[in-house]
């Protein structure tokens, strides 16, 4: 059970990617790494260095708001049965999610965290 990655994930209204990706290009002198849309679920994922960010309307983004963090893992299952032991509550999934699978838990001091491991 590892930590391979970790990201933070923000949260902001559609008209508002375009700048905020260039903040954090610039801010962490890289280049925007991933540009996704989901238009079934009117939502826009950029993916830049260290942060992840949500662009969508407040009822799209209402439903995916929750984590704080996005943490890649490379045994989602260990993960799991440790943060359980831990007392940890698991909040959504096990789930298939766009190449690989994820779960999302609260941990004891209320991060609440989406945990993904990859197709590999």
């Amino acid at each position: 059970m590892r930590l391979v990655h970790h990201a933070f994930r923000l949260y902001l209204p559609a008209e508002a990617l375009p700048g905020t990706i260039a903040f954090y290009e610039t801010l962490q002198g890289t280049s925007c790494d991933k540009l996704l849309s989901f238009p079934e679920r009117g939502i826009d994922v950029a993916i830049v260095g260290a942060f992840i960010l949500l662009a969508g309307s407040e009822s799209a983004l209402e439903e995916i708001r929750e984590p704080q963090a996005l943490l890649v893992v490379d045994d989602l299952d260990a993960v799991l049965d440790w943060l359980s032991a831990q007392g940890a509550t698991l909040l959504h999934g096990p789930l298939k999610a766009p190449g690989g699978r994820n779960a999302t838990l609260a941990h004891p001091d209320g991060l609440i965290a989406e945990y993904y491991q990859p197709d590999l």
